[in-house]
């Protein structure tokens, strides 16, 4: 008798549908670039922010693709000048910021459980560089007036990894089908400290390096600043990861 009752239960279970994994992953973060090569002869560590998101496949979602997006700064330059010739006597803060952005592709692969999950992502996609000069108020620290004063793109594609160490996990969820009928249950969403770092290669590009644009005689040479090289760098990353 104990043996049969020990048996349906043990069936029973097996119908029973199991806790599905997270199937999104959003991410927020801090990211610092460290120039290589040549490039790093023409640009400081630029600093900045990403945000990304993946969907996972597969039973265990050890695998998933998504889009990342990185917008930094790695240069700045502030001076303070007249507003025109014919009014010198109002004077107004010009700053001009060196800045780069990417937008990639992502593929991961992930352990799919654990308090403590390392990953391996490879990426690609375009890399673009812009310099902007704004004319700034002085006391609100608002833009009046800006303007792009070179800008230039290339490939880029790299691969790295990390580790996601969870901070905070919710309650199951029920799994719920078009109709609305409940299915099973899902992973509860989690928060993760997520600690990362990539090598980014890329083609050849035109920037200008950091400094102002305005020669002695007060005119704006941007060939003295204009260069150009592959990109090369080292990006880590510390931010926060949710899975829902």
């Amino acid at each position: 008798m104990r043996t049969i009752l020990a048996l349906g239960m043990a069936l029973g279970l097996a119908g029973l549908p199991g806790l599905a994994p997270a199937q999104h992953q959003v991410t927020a973060a801090f990211v610092a670039t460290d120039p290589q090569g040549e490039f790093d002869l023409n640009t400081d560590t630029g600093f900045g922010f990403t945000g990304g998101y993946l969907y996972g496949f597969g039973r265990q979602r050890v695998f998933a693709l998504g889009v990342t997006g990185i917008v930094q700064s790695y240069g700045r330059t502030s001076r303070r000048a007249i507003l025109s010739p014919t009014i010198p006597d109002i004077r107004v803060d010009v700053e001009t910021t060196n800045n780069n952005a990417y937008l990639q592709g992502v593929a991961q692969l992930k352990a799919p459980t654990g308090a403590v999950q390392p990953y391996a992502v490879a990426t690609g996609g375009l890399g673009w560089f812009f310099t902007t000069t704004s004319l700034e108020n002085r006391f609100t620290d608002t833009t009046i007036l800006s303007d792009t004063n070179q800008s230039d793109g290339t490939w880029v594609a790299g691969g790295g990894g990390g580790l996601l160490i969870r901070v905070y996990q919710g309650q199951p969820r029920p799994d719920l089908d078009g109709q609305g009928r409940v299915l099973g249950q899902r992973d509860p969403i989690r928060a993760y400290l997520d600690l990362g770092a990539r090598y980014l290669r890329g083609g050849e590009v035109e920037y200008l390096t950091e400094g102002t644009l305005v020669t002695d005689d007060g005119e704006v040479d941007l060939d003295e600043r204009l260069v150009q090289s592959e990109i090369e760098a080292v990006q880590y990353q510390v931010g926060l990861t949710i899975e829902f």
